[in-house]
């Protein structure tokens, strides 16, 4: 039954505009907070760049989080908006060191890395850059890049000298006298990821390394945020272990600037929003018409019947 106001007017469909704008209202701060490019970041989840098209071959694509050298053929990396659709965003002259999020290889077109990035006036990405608003997100043939000495690498080069454990034979992680832990991307690497001044729990230990100096060392994939880090388990608080320096590859000499700006670049193609967000603004649209329309309606309802 429908409530009566005190001029007998019904209440009822005045309350269903007003649902119809909170929902318009609800859509539209829904789109654009969709539209703006997240970071989808915390202590436990992988962010990733705002893409289109990894957005649409999710399944196709494989997380790889590697660093490598930009190092094409002619001198130079060519950015594509994505690998089926090849307008040209970016050429980046050989040398600089880009982080691959994603890569995907499917079908014939090879194998592509997501990239993010921040170029500047000499047309050179930016240390850190990628963590920016203004920042450019392209595909780059992997064939192009040389991947960074890492973790990864280390494993490749050590694998006959790394052990696999179990929870049997796993090395306890005990925290040292002065309350740090140290990890690092692996033994003898200058980076660090991070240090830990509590154990909420038990490290896991998956694999084991002893290095020439007779320290033992243990992998662990994952704890608390912190990923694919090694420990010195012979010294865990030792903020300044013994180097092992790796020599950056033999690189292809990069282009000139000049030539660099005589190549074309086509651009994006323009279809920025995504089919679902411009489905949310057209409905954002059509329900606020309807609910103008039908308040102007009930207006002049109520105006005949004065």
């Amino acid at each position: 039954m429908k409530e009566m106001n005190q001029k007998g007017v019904s209440r009822g469909p005045a309350m269903s505009v007003k649902h119809i704008l909170a929902a318009s209202v609800f859509i539209l701060v829904l789109a654009s907070f969709l539209l703006v490019p997240g970071r989808r970041a915390s202590a436990d989840v992988i962010w990733t760049p705002d893409d289109t098209f990894y957005e649409k071959h999710y399944e196709d694509c494989k997380y790889i989080g590697r660093r490598y050298y930009a190092n094409g053929a002619d001198g130079y990396v060519t950015v594509v908006e994505s690998p089926l659709r090849r307008n040209v965003i970016d050429f980046i002259a050989n040398g600089p060191v880009l982080f691959v999020y994603i890569i995907y290889d499917k079908g014939n077109s090879g194998t592509w890395g997501l990239v993010q990035y921040v170029l500047d006036e000499e047309g050179k990405p930016e240390t850190d850059g990628n963590w920016e608003e203004e920042a450019a997100v392209g595909w780059i043939k992997m064939e192009e890049l040389v991947n960074v000495y890492d973790g990864v690498s280390f494993s490749e080069e050590h694998g006959a000298e790394i052990q696999e454990t179990d929870e049997s034979t796993a090395p306890r992680v005990i925290m040292p006298d002065t309350g740090v832990i140290c990890l690092w991307e692996y033994p003898g690497s200058d980076i660090s990821y991070g240090k830990l001044e509590s154990l909420e729990s038990e490290i896991s230990i998956d694999r084991t390394y002893r290095d020439p100096g007779g320290d033992l060392w243990g992998h662990s994939g994952y704890y608390f945020g912190h990923r694919d880090f090694w420990i010195n388990l012979s010294s865990p608080d030792e903020t300044n272990p013994k180097l092992e320096p790796k020599a950056a590859p033999e690189l292809i000499p990069p282009a000139d600037s000049k030539t660099l700006e005589s190549l074309p670049k086509t651009g994006r193609s323009g279809l920025g929003l995504s089919l679902a967000m411009a489905g949310l603004i057209i409905l954002t649209i059509v329900l606020t018409m309807f609910a103008i329309r039908f308040m102007a309606v009930k207006k002049r309802g109520e105006e005949r019947t004065e």
